[in-house]
């Protein structure tokens, strides 16, 4: 079993005022940014695990702590300054749009390739890379052309309203 502390990012931001739309100028983001990022490397994840047995005539239990670095990606950095998607996805309308796009772009890039050395360094999962790169397994069943199966109309279905009252009809009998 294993206990993680420090789990999320704190979901505070002391820039917001309620009510009101956030406006961070491009530098200002990026600044944001360089924070979260700095927080993540500050509060690393704490794992601890308990196992335990039976050797020979004693019991024990074991707790093992384990401290992993924190995953950066750009969904922990909108926790972080309180924003979500669609506001991250609208920021290239604005007026200095090509700005945004600039420091999005390395704040997409910083993220992926953290965790892409952070996986090929087996402390993630490896399967992010292949996420990333677009490599992932994608299963598509398709179910079209074929007949539902219908029970009633087999020769060798199983009548199971009989079945069950030959079931209580032995359990009577015995």
């Amino acid at each position: 079993m294993a206990t993680i502390k420090n789990a999320a990012p704190p979901f505070v931001n002391p820039y917001k005022k309620k009510g009101r739309p956030l406006n961070y100028p491009p530098e200002e983001l990026a600044k944001e940014f360089e924070k979260y990022v700095k927080w993540c490397e500050d509060h690393p994840i704490t794992v601890t695990r308990s196992a335990s047995g039976f050797t020979g005539d004693t019991d024990f239990t074991r707790e093992e702590e384990e401290i992993k670095p924190r995953l950066i990606g750009i969904g922990g950095f909108l926790n972080f300054i309180g924003e979500d998607d669609r506001w991250w996805a609208e920021l290239e309308k604005r007026k200095q749009g090509e700005e945004f796009a600039r420091v999005k772009a390395r704040i997409r890039t910083y993220c992926e390739d953290y965790q892409k050395a952070m996986a090929s360094n087996g402390i993630f999962k490896e399967n992010i890379i292949s996420r990333l790169l677009g490599l992932a397994d994608k299963q598509t069943l398709d179910h079209k052309g074929i007949p539902p199966l219908q029970l009633r109309d087999r020769a060798d279905a199983v009548d199971f309203a009989g079945l069950i009252d030959e079931i209580e009809q032995r359990r009577k009998t015995k």
